[in-house]
């Protein structure tokens, strides 16, 4: 909130008074004498504005080293083991606890760390060439699934049929187009 600071007058004395923006404010401002209850009246001399006070920054979280036994939480493992499913999480949380135990880095925020490291395993992971697994299903036939374990879908794979080395390549693999 902007304020302004009004500055009254009665001699060589000076009143100053602070008002939200918008408040109007008298010509004259008139004061009782505790002394013999004489009236005083100061002038107004003028107007400026004044810096509103800042909210306070929020405090800063402590860089702190990850416990030993540190763990993250269960709602953030639940969303992390269905985005990224290659990754070995009791494995990987070993390997970053012993990573920055060994470094001795500290960190404000040990669950967003663990989020990114398990992102970056699952990313390289995919870049190594894990797949999901493939499962069986009952009426599935050997084409359905060779395009579901080849991460394709059936109209990309529609889509490539009419490329004639392509075709030669997946019927080396045992798959009939």
């Amino acid at each position: 909130m902007t304020r302004s600071a009004h500055t009254y007058r009665l001699g060589d004395v000076e009143v100053v008074l602070t008002v939200p923006e918008g408040i109007r404010v008298p010509r004259a401002l008139t004061l009782k004498r505790t002394s013999d209850a004489a009236d005083a009246v100061f002038e107004h001399a003028g107007v400026k504005a004044v810096r509103a006070r800042t909210k306070p920054k929020p405090r800063i979280a402590a860089q702190t080293m990850i416990p030993e036994d540190w763990t993250p939480p269960p709602a953030e493992l639940e969303k992390l083991r269905a985005s990224c499913p290659s990754v070995n999480f009791d494995h990987e949380l070993a390997q970053l606890r012993d990573f920055y135990i060994g470094k001795g880095q500290h960190m404000k925020d040990w669950t967003a760390v663990w989020r990114r490291w398990m992102r970056k395993t699952h990313k390289e992971n995919v870049e190594r060439g894990w797949k999901p697994s493939a499962k069986p299903r009952g009426d599935e036939t050997a084409k359905e699934r060779w395009i579901r374990t080849h991460g394709l879908t059936v109209a990309e794979y529609e889509a490539k049929k009419g490329d004639a080395e392509w075709l030669k390549m997946i019927e080396r693999r045992g798959v009939v187009a």
